[in-house]
């Protein structure tokens, strides 16, 4: 598969979808250890994971109903990333799509926040992107808005 710069590009006929490092380790990542029973299949003309929904997937009564694959991740061409529905929307976590980073979040924060740091060191984070920046970075704390100035006046500054 051809690489340009950073972001893997993948070829499907006419159709091709980006994929930046980051993002395809965090989702083989998911794929591995928070996605029951994952298979990949194609769905018009792209990539799609399907499995059992890790919100609702528990709340079937019957054995046979559990094993269902009803959640999906699909690749965005707007968002250029991915997304997940859930078919049976049985749960409020799954009565929407997600983004990638909201459903990161959804299954495991420790793991959404050091999603969002890896993507804030690339640059992919805040205003145009798909990735809100993460709480604190190091020692810098990007605040509720990713801001990473201070709006306080530090106290040393104020005794001159």
């Amino acid at each position: 598969m051809p690489y340009n710069g950073n972001i893997k590009i993948i070829n499907r006929g006419n159709m091709s979808y980006s994929e930046s490092p980051i993002d395809e380790r965090y989702r083989l990542l998911l794929l591995e250890h928070y996605l029951d029973g994952a298979l990949e299949a194609p769905y018009k003309g792209f990539k799609k994971w399907t499995f059992v929904c890790p919100f609702c997937g528990s709340l079937s009564g019957k054995d046979y109903k559990k094993k269902e694959k009803k959640g999906s991740l699909l690749w965005d061409v707007r968002q250029h990333s991915w997304v997940f529905f859930c078919a049976r929307k049985r749960s409020i976590e799954c009565m929407n799509g997600k983004s990638f980073g909201n459903l990161i979040s959804a299954l495991n924060p420790a793991l959404a926040e050091a999603y969002r740091r890896e993507r804030w060191h690339s640059g992919t984070t805040g205003k145009g992107h798909n990735c809100r920046a993460p709480e604190s970075v190091g020692c810098i704390s990007t605040g509720s808005f990713g801001s990473m100035r201070s709006r306080s006046i530090p106290d040393s500054a104020t005794n001159r």
